[in-house]
């Protein structure tokens, strides 16, 4: 299975210029998603709002009239070097200028091998940019199926259901996913899990949450912090077993997202910096978005380990109680480095746009 992030940010600070009305903002970490949507969370973004105030050369005092998202932005703590991946993402800051353009592409082409064209990027007279990049291909340890027989059924929160493709495993094949599935937490009742799938890049997890109650994106951080700090331990083959076992059926739908939001008008107001006489605004703010998680592109592995001699009975395996991890309705999917405290990448599912439709 392979996964892949494209995120893209861009701040320009300028003297007062009209900004335009903007879209549902996606950085909102405290509000429960709206019903039958599809978003997605980076702290690329914030990244790029640091960068860019690094340039002014002093503090930022204050902020007329007051602005809840600037509020949150700064106020936001975070470790950069701990949470994003290092050699996936990059952030610039420099003059609105066109020769920054074009020093910012060549420095991405170098980097990451991608085109990024340099036009796009207006110019503002003495003002100031940052632009961001995350991208990351990762692959898990081990490949999933795909059904090509099957639908699963999606149902959304907005009471809309879905015929979509998924990948995943079921019977006896599950069996060969215990070291690289790990389960974290488990209610049947309320079906309800958290499942950690290493991936090749060392350190890095997939993590899948499917919530019991509604909850913000910060909810579902702190629930899955809190599984992995103490995540299941129990007797293979029980419910709180901590890894796949045999009869055990994970099912995740495809997911495609490609959006793009502006950010401009919810930055709105005059920023005022020490050192600075005249007020600041930001004159566009907006981030594009690509996400795709499917089962292809595993990394070939071959497993070793010690057999014994062929002679007897052989033993019976154990008792199991098979469990249910199916994504049928609205989850989480967080790209996770171990002991950060933020995924560098959270998308919550909840809408047909970003599912696959499973072919009549």
């Amino acid at each position: 299975m392979k996964h892949g992030a494209l995120i893209a940010s861009l701040l320009l600070a300028g003297f007062p210029l009209p900004s335009e009305g903007a879209q549902e903002c996606i950085l909102s970490i405290d509000e429960v998603p709206p019903k039958g949507a599809t978003q997605v969370w980076s702290p690329l973004f914030q990244a790029c709002w640091e960068k860019l105030n690094e340039t002014q050369g002093g503090d930022l005092e204050k902020v007329a009239p007051p602005n809840d998202l600037i509020t949150k932005l700064e106020g936001f703590k975070w470790q950069a070097e701990e949470v994003m991946p290092e050699d996936g993402y990059a952030v610039y800051a420099g003059p609105a200028t066109q020769e920054f353009a074009r020093e910012t592409a060549a420095s991405i082409k170098k980097k990451f091998d991608i085109e990024i064209d340099s036009s796009r990027v207006p110019t503002i007279p003495q003002g100031k940019a940052a632009y961001g990049i995350l991208l990351r291909e990762l692959k898990f340890e081990k490949k999933f199926f795909r059904s090509r027989n099957k639908a699963m059924q999606f149902r959304a929160r907005s009471g809309e259901t879905h015929m979509v493709e998924f990948f995943g495993t079921a019977g006896d094949y599950s069996e060969g996913y215990s070291v690289h599935v790990q389960v974290l937490h488990y209610e049947p009742e309320a079906s309800s899990f958290i499942l950690s799938v290493a991936t090749d890049k060392k350190g890095e997890n997939l993590i899948v949450y499917c919530p019991d109650l509604e909850c913000s994106f910060r909810d579902a951080i702190e629930r899955v912090k809190k599984a992995v700090k103490d995540p299941l331990s129990g007797p293979y083959g029980s419910l709180k077993h901590g890894s796949l076992h045999r009869t055990d059926v994970v099912k995740i739908p495809y997911v495609t997202i490609d959006a793009g939001t502006d950010f401009t008008a919810q930055l709105s107001g005059g920023l005022h910096y020490a050192g600075e006489p005249l007020p600041w605004r930001v004159a566009s703010a907006f981030q594009i978005t690509r996400f795709e998680l499917f089962e292809e592109g595993a990394r070939v592995r071959v497993d070793a380990g010690a057999g014994m001699e062929p002679f007897g009975e052989p033993p019976k395996p154990p008792p199991v109680t098979p469990r249910s991890f199916v994504c049928d309705r609205s989850f989480y999917v967080f790209l996770w480095r171990t002991g950060a405290d933020w995924p560098y990448l959270a998308s919550w599912i909840d809408g047909g746009d970003c599912l696959t439709p499973f072919p009549k």
